[in-house]
């Protein structure tokens, strides 16, 4: 399972490269990029950022779900999805950045601070069965937030091959 270390380096790993997809990509190339998603590149930059103000309560919820049970069941991802992107409509890639930086702050003194029966308890969320919560932290946090990252650098440079 992921250790607090691991989570903790994941998540600055995700601060840093999304600072540095805000410095790194012009207004231009971020408007034209489109993510695995479908998303614009703003937009998975804003997926990404509203996240980390979902994990705390996220959490929570996986560790004290019944045995078995999907504790994503009655929870409707899309529409979260709609409404996360949909309130950071506007934000230029810096004050996503600064909102990621403070989002996955937080969620660092979260993770250092959570105990231990929380991150080691299994819990089912949808493709995902009895499956420690931080390694569900791992792959739905920090893969997840790196991969739309990536994934909006990867549409800005393979749309400039000839």
């Amino acid at each position: 399972m992921a250790s607090r270390e691991e989570l903790i380096a994941g998540i600055e790993t995700l601060i840093q490269e999304g600072n540095r997809l805000a410095k790194d990509l012009t207004a231009d190339e971020l408007a034209n990029a489109v993510d695995l998603d479908g998303w614009k590149g703003l937009e998975a930059f804003a997926h990404v950022a509203g996240t980390g103000t979902m994990v705390k309560p996220m959490v929570g919820g996986m560790a004290t779900a019944p045995a078995g049970a999907d504790a994503f069941a009655a929870i409707d991802i899309d529409q979260i999805n709609a409404g996360i992107v949909g309130a950071r409509a506007g934000k230029t890639a810096a004050d996503l950045a600064a909102e990621i930086e403070t989002n996955y702050r937080g969620v660092i003194e979260f993770i250092k601070t959570a105990p231990d029966e929380t991150l080691n308890a299994k819990a089912t969320v949808q493709g995902y069965k009895d499956t420690a919560v931080s390694d569900l932290v791992m792959r739905m946090v920090v893969l997840h937030g790196l991969a739309h990252i990536y994934s909006v650098y990867s549409s800005v440079f393979n749309s400039t091959k000839a």
